[in-house]
């Protein structure tokens, strides 16, 4: 969804941490990625945006971890829109071409600003719990049990160093196997930021990625919207 504000600044970077002090956090990664899978991960995601009245927005995300390759991929007004990281830079593609005019880089949002935040954002949320042996993440295992959407669950704390990120992070992990089931962020105060819970799974490249991300305020429990994993299949190759 479109609520998130901060996450690490290396969130979108696919980098190979190895921050896995937090027994927990080595349970949850044993879990989802039990073969050690996602530094090499290559896949085109496909995924639907649902807001709360109902209004759809399908779209794809690309990923290459060994190169650091990124893609958003949208349409709009019939034509193709790609928002990328490649190399450590930002590439744009209207409609399969790199030459686009100032008047349409600014009506589809192809900016550094644009692609750093779906960059940042996606490369975070679909790379828990991986992402959070990033640099800059402090994970540590909260002492006591918590229990949300009336389940009773583990809790993984992650906040993070001043330079990398402003959010605290609360991951909800099933009892039993360690499964990440939820999540909430807040900026400082528990009634700021949302809450997620999390749907079934899809297993991509031998990763369980959550399908299903159904999005709350704390504040008020109001629901935001839900995102969708439709499906995966393998990247063959980047498009820069």
């Amino acid at each position: 969804m479109i609520y998130l504000t901060s996450c690490s600044s290396d969130a979108g970077k696919n980098t190979v941490g190895t921050n896995t002090g937090s027994p927990l956090l080595r349970k949850t990664l044993a879990y989802h990625d039990p073969e050690g899978n996602w530094p090499k991960l290559k896949t085109r995601l496909y995924l639907r945006s649902t807001d709360s009245i109902g209004k759809a927005t399908a779209f794809e995300i690309e990923m290459d971890n060994t190169t650091g390759y990124f893609a958003h991929v949208s349409r709009q007004d019939g034509k193709e829109l790609v928002k990328g990281m490649s190399g450590g830079k930002e590439f744009y593609l209207l409609d399969g071409k790199a030459e686009i005019s100032e008047e349409d880089r600014k009506k589809y949002g192809m900016n550094p600003k644009d692609v750093e935040w779906v960059h940042r954002f996606y490369g975070y949320l679909y790379g828990l719990p991986m992402k959070l042996t990033d640099a800059g993440a402090i994970a540590t295992d909260a002492p006591e049990s918590e229990e949300l959407g009336g389940k009773t669950y583990q809790v993984l704390q992650v906040r993070y160093k001043p330079t990398a990120g402003k959010d605290n992070w609360f991951f909800y992990l099933d009892p039993q196997t360690y499964a990440m089931q939820a999540y909430k962020f807040n900026h400082g105060k528990p009634e700021s930021g949302e809450y997620i819970l999390l749907e079934q799974e899809e297993t991509v490249q031998g990763i369980k990625i959550p399908k299903v991300r159904k999005w709350y305020l704390n504040k008020d429990g109001k629901y935001l919207g839900t995102d969708t994993l439709l499906k995966a299949e393998p990247l063959a190759s980047p498009r820069a």
